[in-house]
């Protein structure tokens, strides 16, 4: 049973996490060969982000009436297959309402795997599965890392069909989502006294991290989902399985990142690295927009998709026990998932105004105000064990 549970979490967390990038990496398509503008763009990273943020309640509706997150999980993924299979016909026939429609499928669709991934895993392992979650995390960083990659050799093998790429991309996800049906695996809930959560939780710790993680995303997401089209309008890239190559060195950089933050965070302290993280995306990305230099945008991707564990790690330092579970759903939910859905408009609106250069740099000032407010978060009073990967 928990070989089986773990193979289909890891491998749908490969598929979530990797379909996550398929859209800012088609973006770039949709901007070079579609005509679509930056701001058009970010609309659509908003329409993405929003919807997964209020699709959250909904899922953990779901997954306490059903009792089944394996059997909820594959939903999520049989979503994000379809999504990407109307995002092939939306492209095929150059329609941006059907090309819309499939980015708040995929919005929703995102908003399955984590939390019913982590409870599954929770419910098998019950705390004894150090190595399981390393794995299953691993999984997560790889797909977020070779999905660009994978996307644009698709493209380049199908001589440009863009269509067709998302539309296997698609099927591929459906097919693997039908192994979690198979399993029979359910939980009750025995959250006795609940509603003390929401007395006993800090409300200073909590807004204060959920504002930092906001700006945070603003500025990180805002350059995220803008990726590939940096690469494209200010270094000159073609679009090719070459410039997916690249996008997924700079995110394998957070592989190497994420158990090496844990670790120095253990020494030094998660409030510390949170700052650090922070001001290295910052600066290594400011250095990106001022040198034209491909060498800083790995550091930026150290820096940036090293952090989210760490930011729930911090969480859970913060509160009582009882807590955490509404503490991250804030800090995660509205700071996180919040600022991803401001950041790529910013960007989107702002490019318009000052161009593309200009915009990052003023949607950079998000980061840095991120960085500098680190010194308001109390210092942890206990330490939780950081996740190796996220």
């Amino acid at each position: 049973m928990k070989t089986k549970v773990l193979f289909t979490t890891s491998i749908s967390h490969f598929i979530n996490d990797g379909n996550t990038w398929v859209l800012p990496t088609v973006y770039g398509f949709m901007v070079k060969y579609l005509g679509f503008s930056n701001l058009l763009v970010g609309l659509l990273g908003t329409i993405f982000f929003a919807l997964s943020a209020l699709s959250s309640p909904f899922v953990s509706y779901i997954a306490d009436k059903t009792g089944k997150p394996l059997q909820a999980m594959s939903l999520g993924i049989i979503l994000w297959g379809l999504g990407l299979i109307i995002l092939g016909f939306g492209i095929k026939v150059d329609s941006l309402p059907i090309i819309i429609l499939s980015v708040v499928i995929s919005g929703v669709a995102s908003a399955f795997y984590h939390p019913l991934g982590a409870s599954a895993l929770a419910l098998t392992y019950q705390g004894s599965g150090g190595i399981a979650l390393g794995i299953n995390g691993a999984m997560g960083s790889a797909g977020r890392s070779l999905y660009p990659y994978i996307t644009l050799f698709l493209f380049d093998a199908l001589k440009g069909n863009m269509s067709l790429d998302m539309i296997i991309i698609g099927i591929i996800s459906i097919i693997f989502a039908f192994p979690s049906l198979t399993i029979k695996l359910t939980f009750t809930d025995d959250k006795k006294d609940g509603n003390k959560a929401y007395v006993k939780t800090p409300i200073y710790v909590v807004s204060i991290l959920t504002i930092i993680s906001l700006f945070r995303s603003i500025f990180t997401q805002g350059v995220s989902q803008f990726l590939t089209i940096i690469l494209l309008q200010l270094l000159g890239f073609s679009y090719n399985s070459y410039l997916g190559l690249v996008i997924t060195g700079i995110l394998a950089a957070a592989i190497i990142g994420q158990p090496l933050l844990g670790y120095l965070s253990d020494i030094a302290g998660r409030r510390l690295l949170q700052g650090v993280s922070t001001g290295g995306a910052v600066i290594s990305f400011l250095l990106f927009i001022y040198t034209h230099n491909l060498f800083w945008l790995p550091l930026f991707g150290f820096f940036t998709y090293s952090n989210f564990p760490l930011t729930l790690s911090l969480t859970s330092d913060l509160v009582p026990r009882n807590s955490t579970g509404l503490a991250n759903a804030l800090v995660w939910g509205i700071g996180v998932t919040g600022g991803g859905a401001i950041g790529p408009l910013i960007v989107g609106f702002l490019s318009n105004v000052y161009g593309l250069a200009g915009a990052l740099l003023i949607v950079s000032i998000f980061g840095l105000l991120s960085a500098l407010m680190t010194p308001l978060i109390p210092r942890p009073p206990k330490r939780s064990k950081v996740p190796l990967f996220g």
